[in-house]
């Protein structure tokens, strides 16, 4: 399942710089002072909290507060985990543990956004957590190039976008329609899906 990277000796593709201004543009993908960090490796909070994002619904999840069991999440982060682990995106680590500041592996990733498009995995799911890349492959949120391997902020932002023209399960309605319904976005800037 490994892919030629984003980054590689001779630097990366100018589509993973695209997709994540888009990204950006429609509040889904947040830069800092040093701007995307494409070439950093993510942690599971950022993927999450990018996942509510791409849901549209970040601002549901910080006026919700909804409780989660784990005793590693920093305050600020809790409402996004606590959402996600309200509404089966995620399960944590163990009982007790999210881990939120260790890498997020594509397997993981690509689990939350299958997961956000109405999928399930697990016994008698439609995939398993650490081999979803099947089902990704076919539900169209894996691109060519992403690098399952060393699994990159840029790979995650293609993903992301990816996904905002995948169908939810068993509809013809895509992730982007989704958005838009949900008032997080301008419908104008999702023309494309």
């Amino acid at each position: 399942h490994v892919m030629d990277g984003a980054y590689g000796k001779g630097g990366y593709s100018a589509k993973y710089e695209d997709d994540a201004e888009l990204l950006s543009e429609l509040g889904i993908f947040r830069g800092s002072n040093l701007g995307f960090e494409l070439e950093r490796v993510p942690t599971r909070q950022e993927a999450l909290i990018m996942l509510i994002r791409l849901l549209g619904h970040e601002e549901e999840a910080l006026l919700s507060y909804l409780p989660h069991p784990f005793e590693d999440v920093p305050k600020w982060a809790s409402p996004y985990v606590g959402y996600a682990y309200y509404h089966g995106i995620t399960k944590g680590v163990s009982e007790s543990r999210f881990d939120p500041h260790s890498p997020v592996t594509a397997a993981e990733y690509l689990t939350f956004v299958l997961r956000a498009l109405g999928y399930e995995s697990g016994e008698g799911g439609d995939f398993a957590w650490d081999a979803p890349y099947a089902l990704a492959h076919s539900v169209g949120i894996m691109p060519a190039g992403v690098n399952t391997r060393e699994f990159l902020r840029a790979d995650m932002a293609v993903v992301s976008y990816a996904a905002l023209g995948a169908n939810l399960k068993d509809t013809t309605s895509t992730l982007a329609h989704r958005l838009v319904h949900n008032r997080a976005a301008d419908g104008t800037l999702l023309g494309e899906f």
